[in-house]
């Protein structure tokens, strides 16, 4: 073989797999190596092929039969892109932690988790500091509840699956959810009170950018989240107004 018949070997197998991922982009609950296969016009061998290869690298997340789906290597790279999200949400979180007195949070989603992408912690002895590359459950959360309310709920059932783990005595079971995002798509805040975390409150809301869907957390003791439930309902949403506008110049 020569040198140019194996560069052109290469970029088909990178314009192959870009294609699989590109599949995906807008397909947060999963897809089967079938509808992949079907979509990007592959061979369901060459699908299963690059799916395998692409999940060893974390690049893909394969969930039982029916969900493939992007994984958190390409969470991490997105945040480090050249339009940082991360970093243009910081000044931002910064005034919402200083209002709040509470630490601010920008996650998104991977998967059926829910990634910490930029935190601001708390100035107070009693807090709450989740650290930024971390990983949440996304149905036991404020954030990952926002970012869940945008799918449909058949899409969040195969997401999920029909048992939740349980991770508190409050943590919500598959039903109970689905009422929650009901709420959450009417009021445009989620709630997590001992949810995820005996001890822990949070309250979110979302925010479309051209990267795409994230949530913004206050974080804190959970009496103390409860106690100013209202104050932080309204300090989310003007930090919500202001990122947005700021980001309008990333259009």
């Amino acid at each position: 073989m020569t040198i140019q018949e194996s560069d052109r070997g290469g970029v088909q197998v990178i314009s192959r797999a870009a294609a699989i991922l590109r599949c995906l982009e807008d397909e947060p609950s999963g897809l089967s190596l079938g509808a992949i296969a079907k979509r990007s016009g592959l061979p369901r061998s060459t699908v299963q092929r690059l799916v395998d290869a692409l999940a060893h690298e974390e690049l893909l997340e394969v969930h039982g039969r029916g969900g493939v789906c992007l994984g958190p290597a390409l969470m991490r790279l997105a945040s480090h892109s050249h339009v940082d999200i991360t970093q243009k949400a910081r000044p931002y979180l910064e005034e919402l932690s200083r209002v709040t007195g509470e630490t601010a949070v920008l996650v998104g989603a991977s998967g059926a988790e829910l990634m910490i992408l930029q935190s601001i912690v708390s100035p107070h002895a009693l807090r709450v500091a989740p650290v930024a590359g971390n990983f949440l459950s996304i149905y036991a959360t404020s954030g990952g509840k926002i970012l869940l309310s945008t799918m449909h709920d058949q899409a969040i059932c195969e997401l999920l699956g029909p048992e939740l783990k349980q991770f508190t005595p409050k943590t919500p079971t598959l039903p109970q959810l689905l009422k929650q995002l009901e709420q959450v798509r009417k009021v445009g805040f989620a709630y997590d009170f001992d949810e995820h975390t005996i001890g822990v409150g949070a309250i979110a809301v979302g925010i479309q950018t051209p990267q795409g869907r994230y949530a913004i957390d206050v974080v804190g003791p959970v009496w103390r989240i409860e106690q100013a439930k209202s104050a932080v309902e309204t300090a989310l949403l003007k930090c919500q107004e202001d990122l947005i506008n700021g980001l309008r110049s990333i259009d």
